[in-house]
């Protein structure tokens, strides 16, 4: 049973009077940990839209379905027969929802094709990428499942933002790298990895002063699009996502082939495109395979420096793993599966994505917190604990430098949307806070520093017991 402590911490009142949150929503939950009871709350269970925080659910919810020692795996595999250094057949590359898959991993495959002393390919590169579901049927509606729903059309093409697929590459991005020369000159631009599955057009020009810098990707193709100026002597990289992650697998793939003399006389083709057995492997025989880290070094990543590919990635595999399809509607089922266990009534949330970049997403501040609750007394506490960014680290790079106690929390930025959720240890005592501050006008770092205060304001309280002044009442 979770019992109320009505604590007069005033000073927290009147932090939240401050006219630039005259017209704002927010809500503020703190739970001391050491007695199960509930300190502080204010609004606390309304609904806000959680922007980053709803990682804390994917991760909380990975690592109790999926486990620490889960492993995502790659694997590469022939299909036909090798006679006089020509593979009649096909190489076939087959996706397990490794988002951290890299350009070194796939120069490996390349190798590994190169040791089999193949210099001619008569057949095509095959993609399975079918472990995630490219279209799901909804109702009466189909839905696209590269992108969750509620992700803003602006912000397609950035980095934080890419497409979502089980064969992924680079994070699904390229690096743009602009260099200033000459005054007046145009700027060298260039891409990283160097590839033919995105164009670049560039005007940007060498120019005195500050960098303002205009870049984009269509909609509709990967061209990329590189205007505006660059200072003299200027250095800048700038990731764009790539459309369709598992083609630009499989084009890139096709050119180191061809760096290492290997030539390809057939196509790329996604297994979707295509029939074959239902095998793993379509047929063909593994002859590579690449393992990713464990879980427990990619949620950590997620958290501390709140990559929205690995969430999304996290979500699918939830729903491949437990439903055997790797949708978003069946890994959000596990989200909310997870959000019940830990105490949530999940006909009053919504649930849209597992990075938290969805505008749909509803939740409060007292079900993150039950979360947080939820796994400090599970078998994984001191492993989910260490997977969110201290002072001075991640997200909290520039936050909470002089704080006298211990924190470990997730942030959540959006567009007029900031939220604060973690643990605090404050005089070998233990707490979990959720504090979500939404649609303000002011900047974001005022609402930030609202929310530093507030933390201080809770540690000076807590830890002199003196000035703690409550009343307990029985909390359904």
């Amino acid at each position: 049973m979770i019992v109320l402590l009505l604590f007069s911490i005033l000073s927290i009142d009147s932090i939240l009077c401050p006219p630039e949150l005259s017209t704002a929503q927010f809500g503020i939950c703190v739970l001391d940990l050491s007695n199960d009871r509930v300190i502080y709350v204010r609004n606390s269970q309304k609904l806000f839209v959680p922007a980053s925080n709803m990682k804390i659910i994917t991760t909380g919810a990975s690592l109790c379905f999926l486990g620490p020692e889960y492993h995502f795996k790659t694997r590469l595999a022939i299909k036909g027969k090798i006679k006089k250094n020509k593979l009649y057949g096909d190489i076939i590359i087959i996706g397990g929802g490794d988002p951290t898959f890299s350009l070194d991993n796939l120069e490996q495959f390349v190798l590994t094709i190169k040791s089999y002393n193949i210099s001619e390919i008569t057949g095509n590169i095959i993609l399975n990428d079918n472990y995630f579901t490219d279209i799901s049927l909804n109702g009466n509606s189909f839905t696209f499942e590269r992108l969750p729903t509620g992700w803003a059309w602006h912000y397609l093409d950035a980095r934080y933002a890419p497409e979502i697929s089980a064969l992924s590459m680079n994070k699904n991005c390229v690096n743009v790298k602009m260099i200033g020369t000459g005054l007046g000159d145009y700027a060298d631009v260039t891409i990283e990895p160097e590839t033919d599955y995105v164009k670049l057009i560039s005007n940007m020009i060498t120019k005195q002063g500050e960098d303002s810098i205009i870049i984009l990707r269509r909609p509709d193709a990967n061209i990329i699009y590189v205007d505006g100026g660059i200072g003299e002597n200027h250095k800048k990289d700038i990731e764009v996502a790539v459309k369709d992650p598992a083609m630009f697998v499989g084009q890139y793939f096709k050119e180191r082939l061809l760096n290492a003399n290997i030539k390809l006389h057939g196509n790329i083709i996604k297994k979707n495109d295509t029939i074959f057995s239902t095998t793993e492997s379509n047929g063909g025989i593994i002859v590579d395979s690449v393992i990713s880290a464990s879980l427990i070094e990619i949620l950590k990543e997620t958290n501390i420096e709140s990559v929205n590919l690995y969430a999304e990635i996290l979500v699918k595999t939830l729903g491949a793993r437990y439903y055997n399809e790797g949708s978003f509607k069946t890994g959000i089922r596990m989200l909310k599966r997870f959000l019940r266990m830990c105490g949530a009534d999940t006909n009053v949330v919504s649930l849209w994505d597992g990075s938290g970049l969805s505008r749909h997403n509803l939740i409060s501040p007292y079900y993150l917190a039950l979360v947080l609750r939820y796994m400090y007394y599970s078998r994984f506490s001191k492993t989910f604990y260490d997977l969110l960014p201290t002072s001075g680290e991640g997200t909290l790079e520039y936050r909470f430098k002089d704080f006298d106690g211990v924190i470990r929390a997730k942030t959540g930025s959006l567009h007029a949307i900031s939220c604060l959720s973690g643990y605090l240890r404050i005089d070998e005592t233990d707490y979990c806070f959720s504090m979500m501050f939404n649609n303000y006008t002011c900047k974001r770092k005022k609402i930030e520093q609202i929310q530093e205060q507030i933390i201080r304001a809770i540690e000076e309280q807590l830890s002199t017991e003196n000035n703690a002044k409550f009343q307990s009442t029985n909390v359904k």
